[in-house]
């Protein structure tokens, strides 16, 4: 049986590591677990483990980036994602850690 993923909070680094897929489809079933995932004061977005996103992580950087003052930190953002935050614009909001 496959065990569900989640989102994992450090609020003593503000890391909110991300799990293997945050799509549409599971993006409902994650917020459920975690009701309060959206009004965490996330300064970074660890994407190590991601291994299927699409634009709904593009909602959760939004929301995130309105609780937070300085732009969010992206940590192992997968290509395809740099591609998403260039189409939507969404590079002032973002500073992207190289690996």
């Amino acid at each position: 049986m496959m065990s569900v993923s989640a989102f994992e909070w450090c609020e003593k680094t503000a890391v909110i590591k991300l799990p293997p897929s945050v799509t549409l489809e599971s993006l409902p079933a994650l917020l459920k677990q975690a009701k309060n995932t959206l009004l965490l004061p996330v300064k970074q977005v660890d994407f190590s483990l991601v291994q299927q996103a699409d634009s709904a992580i593009l909602a959760l950087l939004l929301i995130w980036s309105k609780n937070t003052s300085p732009p969010l930190r992206m940590i192992a953002l997968p290509s395809s994602l740099m591609g998403l935050i260039a189409l939507y614009d969404l590079e002032s909001i973002v500073v992207i850690e190289e690996s």
